[in-house]
């Protein structure tokens, strides 16, 4: 029998055709006017894409490098800093923290949660120390959301804080306005919405979070953003770049151009996500947070008597899918699905037919069919097909 290999995971995802065709193309050198056009461009998409006028850069590395780059050059050693915990990817802010000898402060969500705007300003409010506030716009551990416009909000009523966004799986699946929120510092990597590979993370940065850039001592040199910044407003990267992947970045910017922009890859995620919640509250599957999700991934759990590993190892024996389990303390206890990426649809279809089998192989006890009958109504109600 045929297996076609599918992923269905929050990064890495599906590649997109046109990012295929970039990186077989022959390598270009870097320090041309070839390539300085097609990084420009990049950046200039970019800024589209994040919806800002701010400077963005490009870095060479995955998104956990990102947040890394995106904490020195905002604190000094010693600063307090508040991260938002709301599963495994807020921990890791407050893990880099540490490890760079900042005054790590946390506000901490179960599982599923997110942290609230309010407790946020209560904490500022009592330490008007804190030079920066850390936080996820999707926590993709859980598929936790958090109001980032809200905590933007709140985050700017105190004069000398900073927001920091890892957007890695949120942006491109879920809406972000950076510049019109008021949000400092947004981290993208490559592997999420943009249907890249992993290699390149991209970080946004407002005129304040810039004038703090200046001023920070934190010991950089690879992830110094001065130094980026400014070659890279000269159409260079500071160090050799990721070729390849910086000219598959254009034609992935070009093709979400192409396709009605940044809002129209939000709107098909907010589709597959709710035609995938759909189906799971059809055939008995909870969610782990049905009242924060945000839409570039539904984690679920798994029906009374069953365990999600076999549930993951089933799909990708069976029908080859692949999708993500747990991490941490949630690990064999949930799997994800994401809804990000180059990923329609029909895609979104087979897979919950696929897990109907396994579920039914498993004893689950459900009308077979009643997941897809749900979200095939789902797919109606949100859409109108025009002749």
């Amino acid at each position: 029998m045929i297996k076609k290999q599918r992923l269905f995971t929050p990064g890495p995802t599906p590649l997109h055709p046109a990012v295929q065709e970039a990186m077989a193309r022959p390598i270009l050198h870097h320090r041309t006017d070839e390539f300085r056009a097609a990084f420009a461009a990049s950046v200039a998409g970019l800024k589209r894409f994040l919806k800002t006028t701010d400077d963005v850069v490009v870095l060479a590395c995955s998104g956990t490098g990102g947040m890394e780059a995106a904490l020195l050059n905002v604190l000094s050693p010693g600063d307090a800093m508040l991260a938002c915990v709301a599963g495994n990817f807020g921990e890791r802010w407050a893990g880099l923290g540490r490890a760079h000898g900042m005054d790590v402060r946390t506000l901490e969500a179960a599982p599923g949660e997110a942290i609230a705007p309010e407790d946020v300003a209560k904490a500022l409010a009592a330490d008007p120390g804190i030079r920066a506030v850390f936080v996820q716009l999707s926590e993709s551990s859980t598929g936790a959301t958090h109001d980032v416009r809200a905590l933007a909000g709140v985050v700017r009523e105190a004069p000398d804080t900073l927001l920091v966004v890892d957007a890695i799986s949120g942006a491109g699946a879920m809406a972000l306005d950076t510049q019109a929120w008021g949000v400092d510092v947004v981290v993208v990597g490559s592997q999420k919405a943009l249907a890249l590979p992993p290699g390149l993370a991209f970080l946004a940065l407002s005129a304040r979070a810039w004038e703090r850039v200046e001023r920070t001592t934190s010991p950089r040199f690879y992830f110094d953003l001065r130094r980026e910044r400014k070659a890279q407003n000269a159409g260079e990267a500071a160090f050799t770049p990721a070729i390849s992947l910086v000219l598959a970045l254009k034609a992935a910017l070009d093709a979400v151009e192409a396709t009605g922009g940044v809002d129209a890859l939000v709107a098909n995620a907010a589709t597959l996500a709710a035609v995938t919640r759909a189906a799971a509250g059809a055939i008995g599957l909870p969610l782990l947070s049905p009242r924060h999700h945000g839409d570039a991934l539904t984690a679920l759990l798994p029906p009374a008597g069953l365990e999600a590993g076999p549930i993951v190892k089933a799909l990708k024996a069976e029908f080859g899918s692949t999708v993500a389990g747990g991490q941490g303390s949630l690990k064999g206890k949930i799997f994800r699905v994401a809804h990000l990426g180059y990923y329609d649809v029909t895609d979104i279809f087979g897979f919950l037919a696929s897990l109907e089998v396994v579920l039914s192989r498993r004893g689950h006890r459900f009308a077979l069919g009643a997941g897809l009958a749900a979200a095939e109504g789902e797919y109606l109600k949100r859409t109108e097909v025009r002749a």
